[in-house]
């Protein structure tokens, strides 16, 4: 319409005052040109569905930044590739810092979180050596352990009753393409929505995070895994959660985590640097310590295999990234915010939706989506997390020193103010 308005002037003024005129219709076309230049990339393009804010993925992530962002009058669509339930390959510990990011967005939802019923209770975790030494740490505050096609869906319906939030299920976004100030995406399919901020809650193979320069993989700061259901692991305790390290297979570790009363989630991780320098196949790691590990292989006896072995990926938190950008910011997997001594990442991940949540409020309110805005994001992750994480990733590489390992452990057990610093500290 302005440009159309631009044109019209200048004829108008060719018309009225005659050919006098001709410069200054000659100065209006090169004003009209160059405004056609400037603007063509910073149009709302008239086939793509426009929101204020777009999130990529709904897991924890991004169910959580809905969530933050509902009631504030706010056009928000959350586009999600998969329809719910759905499962996701993880090892299913839960953090106690989900209780807290709910409780910040609607105190009800701890209380639903409570009566949510497919979990167990986490309340400590027990650490066994390569040396076959061991020691039980309590938490300070409980955990669960809830199979993800349960619990994500447990948020991805909670996050569907808002009303003001526009869900899109079986869309997978191909590209993501920023021009100027406004970002693009296209499904799969060809469907297009446009957007001035865009959060990246889609994971370790993140489409958005390739909008950030810094979105390659570190494989010091990344881990591979495999995890698998088995039924009747002998000597569970279930509100207990169990990390082996195995003397052939450091600095990796094997995990037993109680799901219910007869099924755990059982896994193997280990960095991705050592898994390529040591061309560890980590299926048949996992079998190898389950069959031939002396204490294991008893408790496995009578054990059932449910389904079938699945592999995933770890980005590990511990080293300062960049999170955010012009017209973008990234959570959870995608920001590389996972626990990288036990691989939890869920509560992280939920704390960062929250968080982009709350910015993508004051950015979409001032119109302010520029890189030196958003940075307040990447403040609060790292001013939170990063320090935790940061303590993480020292006691992780001690993983690669058993004699410095079974040491620790030898004395913990023997000295209770160790102890009880390594169950506030782990």
């Amino acid at each position: 319409m302005l440009t159309f308005q631009r044109l019209s002037i200048s004829v108008g003024c060719l018309i009225q005052y005659g050919p006098k005129s001709q410069y200054s219709l000659l100065k209006g076309s090169l004003n009209l040109r160059r405004f056609a230049l400037e603007n063509k990339n910073n149009t709302i393009n008239s086939t793509a569905k426009y929101f204020d804010v777009i999130i990529v993925g709904a897991g924890p992530a991004g169910s959580t930044c809905a969530m933050a962002l509902s009631g504030h009058g706010l056009k928000v669509a959350v586009i999600e590739k998969s329809t719910f339930p759905r499962d996701k390959v993880c090892g299913d510990a839960i953090g106690s810092r989900v209780r807290k990011v709910l409780n910040r967005i609607d105190p009800q939802l701890t209380i639903e979180l409570e009566r949510f019923e497919k979990k167990a209770y986490s309340r400590g975790w027990k650490l066994i050596t390569p040396s076959k030494e061991e020691i039980k740490l309590n938490f300070v505050n409980h955990g669960y352990v809830s199979a993800r096609i349960d619990f994500d869906n447990f948020l991805f319906q909670h996050a569907k009753m808002k009303s003001d939030i526009s869900f899109f299920e079986d869309h997978y976004i191909k590209s993501v393409e920023r021009k100027d100030d406004l970002v693009l995406c296209t499904t799969q399919s060809g469907e297009l929505f446009q957007t001035k901020l865009i959060i990246g809650c889609d994971g370790a193979h993140s489409v958005v995070k390739k909008l950030s320069s810094d979105h390659f993989v570190d494989h010091k700061h990344y881990s591979g895994a495999v995890r698998a259901y088995y039924k009747n692991v002998s000597s569970i305790e279930k509100d207990i959660i169990e990390i082996h390290l195995s003397k052939n297979f450091l600095p990796g570790y094997f995990w037993i985590f109680p799901v219910s009363d007869t099924v755990s989630n059982v896994g193997f991780g280990m960095l991705s640097s050592d898994i390529i320098k040591r061309k560890i196949d980590l299926k048949k790691a996992i079998k190898e310590i389950i069959e031939e590990d002396e204490t294991l292989s008893k408790r496995f006896l009578g054990a059932e295999l449910l389904g079938e072995i699945k592999g995933f990926g770890l980005p590990l938190g511990g080293k300062k990234r960049k999170l955010s950008g012009d017209n973008f910011m990234l959570c959870g997997d995608a920001a590389s915010l996972i626990d990288p001594l036990n691989g939890e990442g869920i509560g992280n991940a939920m704390l960062s939706g929250l968080k982009a949540g709350e910015i993508a409020i004051k950015a979409v309110k001032t119109s302010n989506f520029s890189s030196n805005f958003l940075s307040a994001y990447d403040n609060d992750i790292n001013a939170k997390l990063l320090p935790e994480l940061k303590q993480k990733l020292f006691f992780q590489k001690l993983f690669n020193r058993p004699w410095l390992i079974n040491s620790l452990v030898y004395i913990g057990n023997r000295n209770k103010f160790l102890r009880e610093w390594l169950g506030k500290k782990l």
